[in-house]
């Protein structure tokens, strides 16, 4: 045990075993401020120790860097372990599996598209007395076959199977797109989780620190060393600090949800975050729209319902056109007489239905797929205008991620551990006073929050990135 582990022992007496931990760098900081609150202020300057916490020193030490079993896979390459629990979700969840369902009744449909009407046969008992009802008794009498077949025009059963095989292929980019939606779902999801779990393992590492500031302030209080205002101000951080940790409990458990509802798990399933995240660093410059055009779905889909509604304008003008049908029958006689020697008879015919309704509903079939053809046009103007936009905002959003990310890494957090450590050791001799000891805490716990923000925000925005282009940036091919 260190030398501050010992004071600590004098100061605030033993543990409980449950609480005994590594002497991390936020113990030792803790540790001397309990010290300082509990020693007299020395009348002269002493230099702080060279046993105090250095300010290149990491706020919250990682266990995994104690003990390589407890490192996390996914720590080193978060995507490619994000991958494969896309993948499962792509494979498992019961709402795109109803849409391929319904994608390959279509493909169904389409398979059979074109085929002509079946022809009809009939048996005809024609001709014979009502009074009777016998063949023999009219020379006219007997039996008549008539097979008859509805035409179509030539070109009928290709736009026939043409707007099917379009409408299915829409629904296929549609399954593709719902895939890509559940993707980008699942990794904001699993991101925001990792987010609430790292903010959460700061925000513990402070209410350790706070404990124990508390614990050796209301000492202190108790002689009168220390003024009420000091032990309440604590008390507020100590219980927000506590706040927030159940903020973070209850976001771990919605964000758990969604995923296992997404991956149609066990609602006891869970899922292993990084413990550490690096920041994922904007793509460069690119034809975004282009990058789109080959991999977005949804594009897919409206270029294929764009192709079935011109193929259904030539199917309505093909329909517009009469369908004749034509006919053959035979006559099978059994009556002679001397005139008559009761030859059996043959008879063909072809009939036109006269288009006054047909061809009202035709036109106005052309002049609906006109329109949905039109319609199409405008929704995929307005796709290509959202993903110009979409893709300049998250770029903007994830460059200044990034940057503020870095900012922090290299320039903030170290300022504010160095201003803490000052401060500390300023306040250990009397020059400095308790608020700017509790603003350099507050402080360093707000830029501590803002790191994990700005470094899990580039690996949300790369999830959105992929919602609006159909593949992750850096996959495109240039």
């Amino acid at each position: 045990m260190s030398s501050f582990c010992d004071l600590a022992l004098i100061v605030q007496g033993p543990p409980a075993a449950e609480d005994c931990m590594p002497c991390t760098p936020v113990r030792r900081i803790g540790v001397a401020l309990a010290l300082a609150l509990a020693m007299p202020a020395p009348v002269a300057a002493v230099e702080p120790s060279a046993s105090e916490p250095s300010a290149s020193e990491p706020l919250v030490e990682d266990p995994a860097a104690e003990d390589p079993a407890l490192e996390d896979p996914a720590a080193e390459d978060p995507a490619a372990a994000l991958s494969a629990l896309v993948d499962a979700a792509i494979a498992a969840n019961p709402g795109l599996a109803a849409r391929r369902a319904m994608a390959r009744q279509l493909s169904a449909r389409a398979a059979v598209a074109g085929a002509w009407p079946d022809p009809a046969v009939g048996l005809e008992y024609s001709n014979v007395p009502v009074d009777s009802l016998g063949l023999a008794d009219h020379p006219m009498a007997g039996l008549q076959v008539r097979i008859q077949q509805p035409l179509r025009p030539p070109a009928w059963s290709r736009q026939q199977r043409s707007v099917l095989e379009e409408r299915a292929g829409a629904a296929d980019a549609a399954v593709d797109e719902a895939a890509l939606v559940l993707a980008s779902q699942v990794e904001v999801t699993f991101w925001r989780l990792a987010r609430a779990r790292l903010l959460r393992r700061v925000t513990e590492a402070h209410l350790r620190r706070t404990e124990e500031l508390l614990d050796a302030v209301r000492a202190r209080y108790e002689v009168g060393a220390v003024g009420q205002s000091h032990l309440l101000r604590l008390r507020v951080l100590r219980d927000r600090l506590q706040d927030d940790i159940e903020d973070f409990d209850r976001a771990e458990r919605e964000l758990t949800a969604a995923l296992s509802q997404a991956l149609a798990a066990d609602r006891a399933a869970t899922f292993a975050t990084p413990d550490a995240v690096d920041t994922r660093p904007p793509p460069a410059e690119a034809d975004w729209l282009a990058i789109a055009e080959e991999h977005r779905p949804e594009i897919a889909r409206l270029a294929a319902e764009r192709r079935a509604a011109d193929a259904a304008v030539s199917l309505a003008r093909t329909d517009a056109l009469p369908d004749p049908t034509v006919w053959a029958g035979y006559r099978l006689r059994t009556v002679q007489t001397d005139t008559d020697p009761g030859r059996d008879l043959v008879s063909v015919g072809i009939s036109v239905p006269i288009p006054t309704g047909s061809g009202r509903r035709a036109r106005g079939a052309v002049r609906g797929w006109q329109a949905a053809a039109s319609g199409v046009d405008a929704r995929r103007e307005a796709l290509v205008d959202d993903i110009v936009a979409d893709m300049d905002a998250i770029l903007a959003r994830w460059r200044r991620a990034a940057a503020k990310a870095t900012t922090y890494e290299q320039q903030l957090i170290p300022a504010a551990e160095t201003t803490l450590a000052v401060t500390l050791a300023d306040f250990t001799v009397g020059r400095a006073d308790f608020s700017s000891l509790f603003d350099a805490e507050i402080a360093l716990l707000d830029l501590e929050r803002g790191r994990i923000d700005a470094v899990t925000t580039t690996w949300l925005q790369r999830a959105e990135a992929l919602a609006t282009l159909g593949i992750h940036p850096e996959d495109a091919r240039p």
